[in-house]
């Protein structure tokens, strides 16, 4: 941390050397609210001239700076250029000069930090004051509505719907919406009503089905919605700019600027749908225009809570506002497209399908990396219990010991993963297949056992499967030794039971890096203690290149029958008295890597008869 004096001697320095600073005055942190809020500890006012108008700046360094940039305040300028909305200056007079990360500042010359924050602070500046459209504060709208709607004093409502161009009725929760259960027989829901109907509204969506999505229960948590609202998309004219600070829209404002700023086609909705509108009570959700966006990030979301009206709705072209309260409202978005690409998940493929066979060490890593990329729909198959001794090396915690995995795994993944649709099989996959399940069904069938009989009983199925989707075989060595995919189209040569048709090794898989003949597995503890020894870190790298590879073949950007495989450090494989396959020794990583095909002519399912 930086001492007080030295910070300092660094602004008197600064305003000693910067030729663009007509004045410099040095001012207590104590006589300043907004240098105690920032926990900033040296301060310094600025008279700079930008573009010929004098405009008093404030500089405040924090004990942490010059790691980390200094505070930029708009004081005032004496033409009046900050008068109504300045965009990129909060209602403190903040200025938000960095916008981006990639911006690098070296902490080893504090003086040039100052000097490249003050620099972007006049840019952004200059940049609103002389903008043609107020493109800049739509962009950032959303900021601006906040200190008129004074958070904290009602609750935010959640959004889950996309917002898009077309107006629309969407319907509307109330807290007492929400659904509990009996304590004596959680199979029955009700409706929680002491609040009635002055429960607060806490979501809105085009249906049920988005809202209990997301939810991290199993359970459903809304039952049907109270009420309907308006969702109404603006345009983006010179009349859409939200209230100046420590103002808030008047139920006119909202009716100018609304009907003002709807298409055509909006405008006659919106007429339409206040025909049928006739309570003395509203809630009505803007989608505000950011210029030059498009898809997920087009709109963002505020409201407004109309209370009184009367014979018309304010909206009408004629609608009365005597006596109508308006109150303003932030909504937060919780839509699946926007979670899900903002945490750099693909959306293309939540309706997905995928079949996951195993959910061990390396399935249950494999189940959260398929979730995490946003695949939609997952059936877990898997007949084994998780305990104890499986915590160092899976994904589930010690909370889930004596569950079953797949339904462990179903709660743990719904937890994490809005919008994830999970169907656990507490099941061997024989009795499933027999049972009837589908294979056409699912968009692609991963094999995550890692058991060498249950790759061969797979193939046998798929050889009595018409037209089985793309399957996607994972599992891995002792030891470190490496991890391996095979992904398997149908209607391309080669299948799981092509890596145990070598005549010269029978039922030996001939992908792996072991030489065959060898009792690779533990027992530490006798019979029942018996697994195959492996980290969580070689888990969860294997599990990262099965997602991968299944993402793509979901997407269709891979479509060959090839293995692949990581190779590993062999010293602790070697030092346990193990022997390493010919194809360990001669195989370079790149070209595992990159895949090989894997077909057999011998094979007894696909190969020659």
């Amino acid at each position: 941390m930086t001492s007080a004096a030295q910070l300092e001697a660094w602004l008197t320095e600064f305003a000693a050397s910067a030729t663009f600073v007509k004045s410099a005055v040095s001012r207590p942190k104590q006589s300043l609210v907004w240098a105690t809020e920032r926990g900033i500890t040296a301060v310094l006012d600025l008279t700079i001239p930008i573009e010929g108008n004098d405009v008093e700046l404030r500089i405040g360094l924090t004990t942490f700076f010059p790691h980390v940039l200094p505070f930029v305040q708009l004081v005032g300028d004496t033409a009046g250029l900050s008068e109504g909305l300045t965009a990129h200056v909060s209602r403190n007079g903040d200025i938000c000069y960095l916008p981006t990360r990639e911006a690098v500042n070296d902490p080893s010359n504090p003086l040039g930090v100052i000097h490249e924050a003050l620099s972007r602070a006049m840019e952004t500046l200059l940049s609103a004051w002389t903008a043609s459209d107020n493109t800049e504060i739509l962009d950032e709208f959303n900021a601006y509505w906040q200190v008129s709607a004074r958070p904290g004093s009602a609750a935010v409502l959640q959004a889950y719907f996309t917002p898009d161009d077309q107006a629309r009725t969407l319907q509307l929760w109330r807290a007492s919406d929400r659904l509990t259960y009996s304590p004596v027989s959680r199979s029955v829901p009700w409706r929680r009503t002491t609040q009635g109907r002055a429960s607060p509204a806490v979501a809105v969506a085009d249906d049920i089905q988005d809202i209990n999505d997301f939810s991290p229960r199993t359970t459903p948590e809304f039952g049907p919605a109270s009420r309907t609202v308006l969702y109404l998309p603006l345009l983006p004219t010179p009349v859409l700019l939200p209230p100046l600070p420590n103002q808030r829209w008047s139920p006119d404002d909202l009716r100018r600027i609304v009907r003002a700023s709807l298409s055509p086609e909006n405008l006659t909705r919106l007429d339409n749908l206040l025909e049928h509108r006739r309570s003395k009570s509203d809630l009505i959700v803007l989608g505000i225009p950011r210029p030059g966006r498009e898809g997920v990030g087009a709109y963002e979301l505020i409201s407004v809570q109309l209370d009184g009206m009367r014979d018309n709705h304010v909206l009408k072209p004629s609608g009365g506002v005597a006596g109508v309260r308006l109150q303003p409202g932030l909504v937060q978005r919780r839509d699946r497209q926007l979670i899900m690409q903002r945490g750099g998940s693909d959306d293309t493929l939540s309706d997905k399908r995928v079949l996951l066979l195993g959910c061990g060490a390396l399935g249950g890593h494999l189940a959260f990396g398929l979730a995490s990329a946003g695949i939609g729909h997952l059936t877990l198959v898997d007949f084994d219990v998780f305990r104890l001794a499986n915590t160092f090396r899976h994904v589930l915690g010690r909370r889930f010991v004596g569950k079953s995995k797949v339904s462990a795994m179903g709660v743990a993944l719904r937890e994490r993963y809005p919008y994830l649709h999970i169907v656990p099989h507490f099941e061997r996959t024989e009795a499933l297949i027999g049972a009837g399940i589908d294979l056409g069904t699912f968009d692609l069938i991963i094999d995550a056992t890692g058991n060498s009989t249950h790759h061969l009983t797979l193939a046998g199925m798929l050889k009595a499967s018409t037209g089985h989707p793309p399957v996607l075989l994972t599992w891995l060595e002792a030891l470190g030794l490496g991890g391996h995919t095979l992904s398997v189209f149908s209607e391309k040569p080669g299948c799981p039971r092509c890596l145990y048709s070598e005549p010269s090794a029978p039922l030996f898989n001939v992908a792996s890096f072991s030489a065959p003949g060898q009792e690779l597995g533990n027992d530490t503890l006798g019979c029942g203690t018996y697994h195959t020894p492996f980290s969580d870190l070689d888990a969860v790298k294997t599990a990262e290149m099965a997602a991968r590879q299944a993402v793509a073949m979901l997407k269709g950007e891979d479509t060959g029958n090839l293995l692949r495989s990581w190779k590993g450090d062999e010293r602790a494989f070697v030092q346990a008295g193990h022997r390493l396959s010919e194809r360990f020794r001669r195989a370079k990583r790149k070209a595992l890597r990159e895949g090989e095909g894997f077909v057999s002519s011998t094979c007894s399912c696909c190969g020659s008869p």
